[in-house]
């Protein structure tokens, strides 16, 4: 039996495309890329793909540059996770980036994640000694005081280093205390992320035919953010274990939860798989992030060829207590979606067609179904 090319394997065929003409990208495509950057300044996707062309292309400060454009870009939409994860990809890159490490210090800070926190502000601390800024190391210090777990050594440090220096009496719950006036020595923290977005933070269910044109010299793209996307690979350390914090959480937080579950689909925005599924077995322990963290998980381990590893993510989906009708449709279109992908057409077909006597009205059930039911062979 013949078909047409599913999505992922053109997906994975783009990418495949991508990678082997990474270092002949020509100065026309950075060129035209930068013009549709000028006319859509605000296009998440658009500054993505420029700041990957350009560290593909080995131009590195450049593409920092744009990364941080786009972090911050994402901030002022409130996508958190989404910044988090690109301020961790230029630390792979620059790991004493003075940016990244401000505002991921931020971030933890915020979040609560207090050992994590100060890492960064360490790193930033050492930056500013290192390059004489005196007085904002020495401010520094004292937010690491303030938050630190362990704070004598960073005690010590002040003392040894600013030995005329009064440590300030702040505390970490000085926040409680004082609930709007903030001292103005304090780092601005960052805006909570919406209620709009809290929840299911999806990112790219329009990246479909975007990616399929990954070929030569990119075309703009949409603006929108709502959906979730396809993974590619960056190599990235391990990140993110700010859950062992010593802060004391409730282990039933659903923040908590929630916060994994919407870094994983952020790093699967910024093609970082791994990091992905690392974050997604998190969020597998939360009752309410549970099926979609496996959706997740199930797309990642799809695109990265590895069907069977799909399946099983899709098989324990289905076998999960309280499925709703859109659960159902949802999961019963991804396990068709791998079945034609390990060359299983009839129950692929069946597994459709389940899906559509769910949603008559889907169009990509229907193209799917049609698809099948007019290959060159029977199926």
């Amino acid at each position: 039996m013949t078909t047409k090319p599913g999505f992922f394997s053109k997906l994975k065929n783009a990418f495949t495309r991508q990678k082997d003409t990474a270092t002949d990208i020509s100065d026309e495509v950075i060129s035209s890329l930068e013009d549709q950057v000028r006319q859509a300044p605000n296009n998440f996707r658009l500054r993505l793909k420029l700041a990957d062309t350009c560290l593909a292309r080995g131009e590195r400060e450049k593409a920092l540059e744009e990364y941080c454009s786009i972090a911050r870009l994402y901030l002022e939409h409130d996508f958190t996770p989404l910044a988090v994860a690109t301020y961790k990809k230029i630390l792979t890159e620059e790991a004493k980036h003075l940016e990244a490490n401000l505002e991921l210090g931020r971030i933890y800070r915020q979040k609560k994640f207090y050992a994590d926190a100060t890492s960064c502000f360490r790193e930033a601390f050492n930056y500013y000694q290192e390059n004489a800024l005196t007085d904002k190391a020495l401010q520094t210090l004292e937010t690491i005081i303030e938050i630190a777990p362990n704070k004598e050594p960073y005690r010590l440090l002040l003392k040894e280093l600013f030995p005329n220096h009064q440590e300030s009496s702040k505390s970490i719950y000085s926040d409680i205390i004082v609930t709007h006036k903030k001292p103005s020595s304090e780092p601005d923290l960052l805006p909570e992320e919406s209620d709009d977005f809290d929840m299911f933070f999806d990112l790219g269910a329009e990246l479909g035919e975007e990616i399929e044109e990954i070929e030569g010299c990119p075309t703009a793209e949409s603006n929108t953010n709502n959906g979730e996307d396809e993974p590619q690979a960056h190599g990235v350390e391990e990140i993110f274990q700010t859950l062992k914090s010593t802060f004391q959480e409730d282990k039933d937080n659903h923040d908590s939860d929630k916060f994994h579950y919407n870094l994983a689909l952020a790093y699967n925005e910024l093609k970082m798989p791994e990091q992905a599924l690392r974050e997604s077995e998190e969020a597998l322990k939360s009752t309410n992030f549970r099926l979609p963290a496996l959706l997740l998980r199930s797309r990642i381990f799809l695109s990265q060829g590895s069907p069977s590893e799909a399946l099983s993510q899709v098989q324990q989906g289905l076998l999960g207590k309280g499925l709703t009708r859109h659960d159902f449709l949802t999961f019963k279109m991804q396990l068709g979606l791998i079945l034609k992908e390990m060359g299983h057409y009839p129950q692929a077909l069946e597994s459709f067609r389940e899906a559509y006597s769910l949603d008559p009205e889907n169009e990509e059930l229907a193209r799917e179904i049609y698809a099948l039911e007019n290959s060159t062979e029977p199926v």
